[in-house]
Protein backbone atom coordinates (compact mmCIF):
# COMPACT_ATOMS: atom_id res chain seq x y z
CA UNK A 1 0.00 0.00 0.00
CA UNK A 2 2.76 2.41 0.94
CA UNK A 3 4.66 1.53 -2.22
CA UNK A 4 1.56 2.18 -4.30
CA UNK A 5 0.96 5.49 -2.59
CA UNK A 6 4.60 6.50 -3.09
CA UNK A 7 4.38 5.59 -6.77
CA UNK A 8 1.26 7.73 -7.22
CA UNK A 9 2.87 10.68 -5.47
CA UNK A 10 6.03 10.40 -7.59
CA UNK A 11 3.98 10.11 -10.75
CA UNK A 12 1.98 13.21 -9.86
CA UNK A 13 5.18 15.10 -9.11
CA UNK A 14 6.65 14.03 -12.45
CA UNK A 15 3.54 15.17 -14.33
CA UNK A 16 3.51 18.44 -12.39
CA UNK A 17 7.16 19.11 -13.22
CA UNK A 18 6.49 18.35 -16.87
CA UNK A 19 3.65 20.86 -16.94
CA UNK A 20 5.80 23.41 -15.12
CA UNK A 21 8.63 22.87 -17.57
CA UNK A 22 6.27 23.23 -20.49
CA UNK A 23 4.95 26.48 -19.07
CA UNK A 24 8.48 27.83 -18.69
CA UNK A 25 9.35 26.90 -22.25
CA UNK A 26 6.23 28.62 -23.51
CA UNK A 27 7.03 31.76 -21.50
CA UNK A 28 10.59 31.65 -22.81
CA UNK A 29 9.30 31.46 -26.36
CA UNK A 30 7.30 34.65 -25.73
CA UNK A 31 10.29 36.59 -24.40
CA UNK A 32 11.81 39.18 -26.75
CA UNK A 33 15.08 38.48 -28.51
CA UNK A 34 18.02 40.27 -26.89
CA UNK A 35 20.41 41.61 -29.53
CA UNK A 36 23.56 43.40 -28.33
CA UNK A 37 26.11 45.39 -30.32
CA UNK A 38 29.71 45.38 -29.00
CA UNK A 39 31.64 48.25 -30.58
CA UNK A 40 35.36 48.93 -30.75
CA UNK A 41 35.29 51.89 -28.42
CA UNK A 42 32.54 53.72 -26.55
CA UNK A 43 32.35 57.49 -26.13
CA UNK A 44 33.24 58.52 -29.70
CA UNK A 45 30.87 60.14 -32.21
CA UNK A 46 30.99 57.25 -34.67
CA UNK A 47 29.74 54.65 -32.22
CA UNK A 48 27.39 57.09 -30.50
CA UNK A 49 25.64 57.29 -33.85
CA UNK A 50 25.73 53.52 -34.32
CA UNK A 51 23.86 53.11 -31.03
CA UNK A 52 20.95 55.10 -32.49
CA UNK A 53 20.52 52.54 -35.27
CA UNK A 54 20.78 49.54 -32.95
CA UNK A 55 18.19 51.01 -30.60
CA UNK A 56 15.97 52.03 -33.51
CA UNK A 57 15.82 48.42 -34.65
CA UNK A 58 14.55 47.44 -31.21
CA UNK A 59 11.96 50.21 -31.32
CA UNK A 60 10.76 48.98 -34.72
CA UNK A 61 10.31 45.39 -33.48
CA UNK A 62 8.12 44.56 -30.50
CA UNK A 63 9.85 41.20 -30.06
CA UNK A 64 13.37 42.66 -29.76
CA UNK A 65 15.42 44.35 -27.05
CA UNK A 66 18.47 45.87 -28.75
CA UNK A 67 21.27 47.78 -27.08
CA UNK A 68 24.95 48.65 -27.43
CA UNK A 69 28.01 48.37 -25.24
CA UNK A 70 31.79 48.61 -25.54
CA UNK A 71 35.00 49.26 -23.66
CA UNK A 72 36.39 52.71 -22.89
CA UNK A 73 39.62 51.83 -24.71
CA UNK A 74 40.13 50.18 -28.10
CA UNK A 75 41.59 47.09 -26.44
CA UNK A 76 40.92 43.68 -28.04
CA UNK A 77 41.18 41.93 -24.68
CA UNK A 78 38.57 44.24 -23.15
CA UNK A 79 36.25 43.53 -26.06
CA UNK A 80 36.65 39.77 -25.54
CA UNK A 81 35.75 40.16 -21.86
CA UNK A 82 32.55 42.01 -22.73
CA UNK A 83 31.54 39.28 -25.18
CA UNK A 84 32.24 36.61 -22.58
CA UNK A 85 29.92 38.43 -20.17
CA UNK A 86 27.18 38.52 -22.80
CA UNK A 87 27.57 34.78 -23.39
CA UNK A 88 27.12 34.24 -19.65
CA UNK A 89 23.97 36.40 -19.78
CA UNK A 90 22.63 34.13 -22.54
CA UNK A 91 21.69 36.91 -24.96
CA UNK A 92 20.26 35.78 -28.29
CA UNK A 93 22.60 37.60 -30.69
CA UNK A 94 25.89 39.45 -30.42
CA UNK A 95 26.88 42.03 -33.02
CA UNK A 96 30.57 42.96 -33.03
CA UNK A 97 32.73 45.67 -34.60
CA UNK A 98 36.08 43.96 -33.91
CA UNK A 99 39.27 45.67 -32.85
CA UNK A 100 41.17 42.50 -33.77
CA UNK A 101 39.16 39.78 -35.58
CA UNK A 102 41.82 37.14 -34.89
CA UNK A 103 41.47 37.57 -31.13
CA UNK A 104 37.73 36.93 -31.34
CA UNK A 105 37.91 33.47 -32.91
CA UNK A 106 37.70 31.49 -29.62
CA UNK A 107 35.01 33.66 -28.02
CA UNK A 108 32.85 33.64 -31.17
CA UNK A 109 33.15 29.85 -31.21
CA UNK A 110 31.94 29.73 -27.60
CA UNK A 111 29.02 32.04 -28.36
CA UNK A 112 27.85 30.04 -31.35
CA UNK A 113 28.21 26.76 -29.46
CA UNK A 114 25.65 28.19 -27.00
CA UNK A 115 23.23 28.93 -29.86
CA UNK A 116 23.99 32.66 -29.95
CA UNK A 117 23.91 34.27 -33.39
CA UNK A 118 27.09 36.31 -34.11
CA UNK A 119 27.16 39.06 -36.75
CA UNK A 120 30.28 41.16 -37.28
CA UNK A 121 30.75 44.51 -39.02
CA UNK A 122 34.01 45.76 -40.58
CA UNK A 123 35.52 42.27 -40.47
CA UNK A 124 35.27 40.78 -43.94
CA UNK A 125 37.98 38.19 -43.17
CA UNK A 126 36.26 36.94 -40.00
CA UNK A 127 36.74 33.22 -39.49
CA UNK A 128 33.65 31.91 -37.76
CA UNK A 129 30.79 34.41 -37.44
CA UNK A 130 27.34 33.65 -38.83
CA UNK A 131 27.49 36.75 -41.06
CA UNK A 132 29.56 39.87 -41.58
CA UNK A 133 28.00 43.17 -42.73
CA UNK A 134 29.95 45.65 -44.85
CA UNK A 135 28.60 49.00 -46.02
CA UNK A 136 30.39 48.46 -49.33
CA UNK A 137 33.22 46.58 -50.98
CA UNK A 138 36.28 47.80 -49.08
CA UNK A 139 38.68 47.88 -52.02
CA UNK A 140 36.20 49.95 -54.04
CA UNK A 141 35.75 52.37 -51.14
CA UNK A 142 39.52 52.81 -50.82
CA UNK A 143 39.82 53.38 -54.56
CA UNK A 144 37.07 55.99 -54.38
CA UNK A 145 38.79 57.94 -51.59
CA UNK A 146 42.09 57.75 -53.48
CA UNK A 147 40.45 59.11 -56.63
CA UNK A 148 39.21 62.18 -54.74
CA UNK A 149 42.67 62.74 -53.26
CA UNK A 150 44.32 62.26 -56.65
CA UNK A 151 42.11 64.93 -58.22
CA UNK A 152 43.11 67.41 -55.53
CA UNK A 153 46.80 66.55 -55.96
CA UNK A 154 46.56 67.08 -59.69
CA UNK A 155 47.79 63.58 -60.41
CA UNK A 156 51.15 63.72 -58.64
CA UNK A 157 52.63 64.18 -55.20
CA UNK A 158 53.52 62.43 -51.96
CA UNK A 159 50.89 61.02 -49.60
CA UNK A 160 50.79 59.23 -46.25
CA UNK A 161 48.18 56.60 -45.31
CA UNK A 162 47.15 55.88 -41.72
CA UNK A 163 45.20 53.00 -40.18
CA UNK A 164 43.73 52.75 -36.69
CA UNK A 165 45.43 49.40 -36.07
CA UNK A 166 47.66 47.32 -38.29
CA UNK A 167 45.41 44.40 -37.32
CA UNK A 168 42.22 46.17 -38.51
CA UNK A 169 41.03 44.24 -41.56
CA UNK A 170 38.77 46.97 -42.90
CA UNK A 171 41.26 49.81 -42.52
CA UNK A 172 43.98 47.84 -44.25
CA UNK A 173 41.68 46.80 -47.09
CA UNK A 174 40.85 50.47 -47.69
CA UNK A 175 44.54 51.30 -47.94
CA UNK A 176 45.06 48.27 -50.20
CA UNK A 177 42.38 49.70 -52.47
CA UNK A 178 43.95 53.15 -52.36
CA UNK A 179 47.41 51.88 -53.19
CA UNK A 180 46.17 49.63 -56.02
CA UNK A 181 44.12 52.42 -57.58
CA UNK A 182 46.98 54.92 -57.45
CA UNK A 183 49.52 52.44 -58.80
CA UNK A 184 47.30 51.70 -61.78
CA UNK A 185 46.05 55.20 -62.50
CA UNK A 186 48.43 57.73 -60.93
CA UNK A 187 52.04 56.47 -60.85
CA UNK A 188 53.13 60.02 -60.04
CA UNK A 189 51.50 59.81 -56.61
CA UNK A 190 53.92 58.04 -54.27
CA UNK A 191 54.01 56.90 -50.64
CA UNK A 192 55.99 58.81 -48.04
CA UNK A 193 56.14 55.82 -45.66
CA UNK A 194 54.34 52.54 -45.13
CA UNK A 195 50.93 52.87 -43.50
CA UNK A 196 51.11 54.30 -39.99
CA UNK A 197 49.18 53.04 -36.96
CA UNK A 198 47.53 55.64 -34.74
CA UNK A 199 45.60 53.38 -32.33
CA UNK A 200 42.30 55.15 -33.06
CA UNK A 201 43.58 58.04 -31.00
CA UNK A 202 43.43 61.63 -32.27
CA UNK A 203 46.39 62.75 -30.17
CA UNK A 204 48.55 59.98 -31.60
CA UNK A 205 47.41 60.88 -35.13
CA UNK A 206 48.30 64.51 -34.50
CA UNK A 207 51.76 63.71 -33.12
CA UNK A 208 52.66 61.28 -35.90
CA UNK A 209 51.36 63.67 -38.56
CA UNK A 210 53.58 66.38 -37.11
CA UNK A 211 56.58 64.06 -37.25
CA UNK A 212 55.89 63.06 -40.86
CA UNK A 213 55.28 66.59 -42.10
CA UNK A 214 58.41 67.88 -40.37
CA UNK A 215 60.63 65.05 -41.60
CA UNK A 216 59.24 65.01 -45.17
CA UNK A 217 58.18 68.44 -46.47
CA UNK A 218 57.13 66.87 -49.78
CA UNK A 219 54.06 65.24 -48.20
CA UNK A 220 50.93 66.93 -49.51
CA UNK A 221 48.15 64.59 -48.44
CA UNK A 222 47.38 62.50 -45.36
CA UNK A 223 44.76 59.77 -45.76
CA UNK A 224 43.02 58.43 -42.67
CA UNK A 225 41.10 55.20 -42.11
CA UNK A 226 40.18 55.61 -38.43
CA UNK A 227 37.92 58.56 -37.71
CA UNK A 228 40.60 60.02 -35.42
CA UNK A 229 43.19 60.47 -38.19
CA UNK A 230 41.50 63.30 -40.10
CA UNK A 231 41.13 65.72 -37.15
CA UNK A 232 44.57 64.77 -35.79
CA UNK A 233 46.24 65.38 -39.15
CA UNK A 234 44.25 68.60 -39.61
CA UNK A 235 45.56 69.91 -36.29
CA UNK A 236 49.12 69.25 -37.44
CA UNK A 237 48.53 70.89 -40.83
CA UNK A 238 47.02 73.95 -39.18
CA UNK A 239 49.76 74.22 -36.55
CA UNK A 240 52.51 74.07 -39.16
CA UNK A 241 50.83 76.71 -41.32
CA UNK A 242 50.39 74.32 -44.24
CA UNK A 243 46.73 74.90 -45.10
CA UNK A 244 46.43 75.06 -48.87
CA UNK A 245 49.65 73.11 -49.33
CA UNK A 246 48.73 69.95 -47.44
CA UNK A 247 45.29 68.48 -46.81
CA UNK A 248 43.76 65.61 -44.87
CA UNK A 249 41.37 63.11 -46.43
CA UNK A 250 39.69 59.94 -45.25
CA UNK A 251 36.95 58.41 -43.19
CA UNK A 252 35.39 60.83 -40.72
CA UNK A 253 32.10 62.49 -39.78
CA UNK A 254 30.91 66.07 -40.41
CA UNK A 255 30.55 66.71 -36.67
CA UNK A 256 34.20 65.81 -36.14
CA UNK A 257 35.77 67.28 -39.28
CA UNK A 258 33.38 70.14 -40.15
CA UNK A 259 35.47 72.97 -38.68
CA UNK A 260 38.58 71.64 -40.42
CA UNK A 261 36.75 71.41 -43.75
CA UNK A 262 35.75 75.05 -43.31
CA UNK A 263 39.32 76.19 -42.57
CA UNK A 264 40.78 74.16 -45.45
CA UNK A 265 42.98 71.74 -43.51
CA UNK A 266 40.61 68.92 -44.54
CA UNK A 267 39.66 68.64 -48.19
CA UNK A 268 37.06 65.87 -48.05
CA UNK A 269 35.71 63.17 -45.79
CA UNK A 270 34.03 59.87 -46.61
CA UNK A 271 31.92 57.61 -44.47
CA UNK A 272 28.91 55.39 -44.19
CA UNK A 273 26.17 56.20 -41.70
CA UNK A 274 27.01 54.16 -38.57
CA UNK A 275 23.38 54.12 -37.42
CA UNK A 276 22.37 52.42 -40.67
CA UNK A 277 25.11 49.81 -40.30
CA UNK A 278 24.00 49.13 -36.73
CA UNK A 279 20.38 48.78 -37.79
CA UNK A 280 21.27 46.44 -40.65
CA UNK A 281 23.52 44.28 -38.46
CA UNK A 282 20.63 43.87 -36.03
CA UNK A 283 18.30 43.08 -38.94
CA UNK A 284 20.60 40.29 -40.13
CA UNK A 285 20.78 38.78 -36.64
CA UNK A 286 17.01 39.00 -36.26
CA UNK A 287 16.42 37.27 -39.59
CA UNK A 288 18.85 34.52 -38.59
CA UNK A 289 17.09 34.05 -35.25
CA UNK A 290 13.68 33.90 -36.93
CA UNK A 291 14.82 31.64 -39.77
CA UNK A 292 13.93 34.30 -42.33
CA UNK A 293 15.42 34.70 -45.79
CA UNK A 294 18.91 36.23 -46.05
CA UNK A 295 19.80 36.23 -49.73
CA UNK A 296 21.12 38.53 -52.43
CA UNK A 297 18.81 41.32 -53.49
CA UNK A 298 16.77 41.62 -50.30
CA UNK A 299 16.15 44.99 -48.65
CA UNK A 300 17.48 45.27 -45.10
CA UNK A 301 15.65 48.47 -44.35
CA UNK A 302 18.23 51.23 -44.62
CA UNK A 303 19.57 53.44 -47.49
CA UNK A 304 22.35 51.71 -49.41
CA UNK A 305 21.23 48.28 -48.21
CA UNK A 306 18.12 47.93 -50.36
CA UNK A 307 19.74 45.47 -52.77
CA UNK A 308 22.46 43.59 -50.92
CA UNK A 309 25.23 41.48 -52.41
CA UNK A 310 26.47 38.37 -50.57
CA UNK A 311 29.86 36.73 -51.09
CA UNK A 312 31.53 34.08 -48.97
CA UNK A 313 34.99 34.92 -47.70
CA UNK A 314 37.90 32.46 -47.69
CA UNK A 315 36.61 31.02 -44.40
CA UNK A 316 33.13 30.36 -45.78
CA UNK A 317 31.47 33.19 -43.84
CA UNK A 318 28.76 35.03 -45.83
CA UNK A 319 29.74 38.70 -46.26
CA UNK A 320 26.83 41.08 -46.88
CA UNK A 321 27.71 44.17 -48.93
CA UNK A 322 25.71 47.35 -49.34
CA UNK A 323 26.45 50.37 -51.51
CA UNK A 324 26.35 52.95 -48.76
CA UNK A 325 29.17 55.52 -48.80
CA UNK A 326 28.81 59.32 -48.62
CA UNK A 327 31.22 62.13 -49.54
CA UNK A 328 31.36 65.52 -47.81
CA UNK A 329 33.44 68.57 -48.72
CA UNK A 330 33.05 72.34 -48.48
CA UNK A 331 30.42 72.30 -51.23
CA UNK A 332 27.91 70.09 -49.44
CA UNK A 333 28.93 70.37 -45.77
CA UNK A 334 25.83 72.39 -44.85
CA UNK A 335 23.59 69.62 -46.14
CA UNK A 336 24.61 67.66 -43.06
CA UNK A 337 23.30 70.28 -40.62
CA UNK A 338 19.89 70.30 -39.00
CA UNK A 339 17.61 73.32 -38.62
CA UNK A 340 19.50 74.48 -35.53
CA UNK A 341 22.83 74.42 -37.39
CA UNK A 342 24.16 71.38 -35.56
CA UNK A 343 25.59 68.52 -37.55
CA UNK A 344 23.24 65.58 -37.98
CA UNK A 345 26.14 63.15 -37.87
Amino acid sequence: MKKTTLFVVLAMLTIGLAFASGGQEEASADEPYEIVMVVKLEGVAWFDNMRLGVEAFGEDHDDVIAWQTGADTADPAAQVRIIEDLIAQEVDAILIVPNDPESLVPVIERARSRGIVVVTHEASNIQNADYDVEAFDNLQYGAHMASVMADWLGGEGVWQPFVGHLTSTTHNEWVDGEEAFLAENYPGIVLANERQEENENQQVAYERSLEILRSNPDVRAIMGSAMSTVPGAAQAIEELGLIGQVAAFGTCLPSVAGDYIENGSVESIHFWVPADAGYVSAAVAYRALKGMDISEGIDLGRPGYENIIIKENANGVPIIYGQAWADVNIDNLDEWRDASGDYEL
